[in-house]
């Protein structure tokens, strides 16, 4: 057994000796409760290693899979010295997917824990900036330049704190905003990812309502992208959903994050230099099946508590659970990469839609025509309330300008307005209440 994983079933086992949280005299059923956010693949543990755990119920096979494929994920890729251009960047923002992902949970807005998608402001954000497209690495390796070089700081206005951020090229050309819209882009968590891909499309498509028929000012609407094997299907990973399937989002982070091709581009590399792709079938598929069976750690109330209780009532009439909606069914997929995917009732707190947020959550920046600047994927809620103890720093919303979940709560607009103004017209001890509920998820 590795090292890691002995230290982490050792702080398990520590966790679930003392915990509050523990499976107790719980009078709802399996499938209904709360608790078990993940479902059958919740871990009972919320310590700092709570990301970094497999899911409860896997097979032999499939656990000792995920553990032989979990030093890929903290591998740190290098160029190529017998390749040009091989391997690493040149151009890059990370050198492993944990450079970003500290203990898979979110990264920080710090350079090397986030990226900027950048796009000019003209044709409504939707056209590259040349030299460096819509994602803007600003790492090289030796020999090569960096697209740009960044300065980050923060304005604060009414409490609530903005980027702003100065782009800077190598012959010291700066990026005026006026003409480069720049959007700051944290890693999110990589829990659950597995159960989230399995949620059946048709169940998501259940909570779209893109033109609003029901009058209800939610307008949650799916994307639809071909994913790596060219099949239309529903985006429900990242910030703006684009990416179907786990694999498609490790592919897209490979190339676009560290520079390093895979054999789902390789036709496209070849063609380009001659080269064959930087990273091995068996090592992009190894890295998938990593993130796809991580579990979901539970949260800290049985759902029968009276936090809990008061909590998910806030939640409701705050109408909050029209875009972050609590519950979802995984299918019955007989090539899922685990059993232990299927058939599961998980409480994520996410539709997998976009919507539109409003101007204070504008920065620009479209998606390749998929999505507009305004628009965002509801994330997940599930382990939000772990996000300091695993990463002893705080900062939630896209761009991490969020230092609590009150802060986060009060930048929503758009389509989330009124419950912002619910939130808002709130007494204190019942925004205590909500808080407090969120913490514990």
């Amino acid at each position: 057994m590795r090292l890691k994983t002995l230290i982490i079933s050792i702080l398990t086992l520590a966790s679930l000796a003392g915990s509050s949280f523990l499976l107790k005299s719980e009078t709802t059923t399996l499938q209904e409760n709360r608790q078990l956010a993940g479902g059958a693949a919740t871990v009972l543990d919320r310590s700092f290693s709570a990301f970094e755990i497999p899911a409860e119920g896997l097979s032999e096979v499939e656990l000792a899979k995920h553990v032989e494929t979990d030093p890929l994920f903290d591998r740190s890729h290098i160029p190529l010295k017998d390749h040009l251009n091989a391997g690493l960047g040149p151009l890059h923002n990370a050198k492993s997917c944990s450079a970003c992902h500290a203990l898979n949970g979110r990264g920080r807005p710090v350079e090397g824990e986030s990226l900027f998608r950048v796009s000019l402001r003209e044709e409504e954000g939707t056209m590259p900036v040349p030299g460096i497209g819509f994602q803007l690495q600003d790492r090289a390796t030796f020999g090569h330049e960096p697209e740009a070089l960044v300065v980050r700081s923060w304005v604060e206005e009414e409490g609530l704190r903005k980027l702003k951020s100065q782009i800077t090229r190598p012959d010291g050309t700066e990026l005026a905003e006026e003409v480069v819209a720049r959007s700051l882009r944290i890693p999110p968590p990589v829990i659950g990812m597995g159960l989230l891909e399995a949620i059946p499309e048709a169940d998501i498509l259940s909570n779209a309502d893109p033109d609003d028929l029901d009058g209800d000012g939610i307008s949650g609407r799916p994307v639809w992208n071909t994913n790596e094997n060219g099949d239309r299907h529903i985006g429900r990973f990242g910030w703006k959903a684009m990416p179907s399937s786990v694999l498609q989002q490790s592919v897209n982070a490979y190339l676009d994050d560290m520079g390093i091709t895979t054999p789902i581009n390789q036709e496209t590399t070849l063609a380009d230099n001659g080269l064959p792709a930087d990273i091995s079938w068996d090592e992009l598929e190894g890295v998938t099946y990593y993130t796809q069976t991580l579990g979901v750690p539970a949260t800290a109330e049985l759902s029968s508590s009276r936090i809990v209780r008061q909590g998910v009532k806030l939640f409701n009439q705050l109408e909050c659970a029209s875009c972050h909606v609590a519950k979802q069914k995984t299918g019955n997929n007989p090539d899922a990469v685990a059993a232990v995917i299927n058939n599961q009732t998980i409480w994520p707190y996410t539709d997998l839609l976009l919507h539109d947020m409003g101007p204070g959550l504008d920065d620009g920046v479209a998606e390749h025509g998929l999505s507009e600047s305004a628009e965002w994927r509801t994330p997940p809620l599930w382990g939000i309330g772990l996000t300091k103890r695993i990463n002893h720093y705080v900062g939630f919303l896209h761009d991490g300008r969020a230092r609590t979940l009150e802060e986060a709560i009060l930048w929503h607009g758009g389509e989330a307005e009124s419950s912002k103004k619910r939130y808002e017209s709130l007494k204190d001890n019942q925004k205590v209440q909500l808080l407090t509920w969120l913490e514990q998820l």
